[in-house]
């Protein structure tokens, strides 16, 4: 199965003791389930998102957060942005 193209920018954040790697995802593109193919599939980072019921395998939550989302709001005709810290994950 072929879907359309897509690109997403990565760099590693840190690499705990347990081998839990934190990660720092910018889509390029919209894709659906984007970032979460590209961590996941073996032409990208190979390794699922924690939690990942579709790509990987299910847990208390998934482990994907958006720190920044920007787009211009289609009737106030301005760019939005917002910010959320991320939260802890395990």
């Amino acid at each position: 199965q072929t879907g359309k193209s897509a690109v997403t920018d990565f760099h590693v954040l840190r690499v705990l003791p347990s081998g839990v790697t934190h990660v720092s995802l910018t889509p390029h593109t919209g894709r659906t389930h984007q970032l979460r193919v590209h961590c996941a599939h073996p032409e990208g980072l190979a390794t699922p998102i924690l939690g990942d019921p579709l790509y990987g395998l299910p847990g208390r939550r998934l482990c994907l957060h958006a720190t920044i989302l920007e787009f211009d709001h289609p009737t106030l005709h301005r760019r939005m942005h917002f910010h959320s810290d991320v939260p802890a994950f395990p």
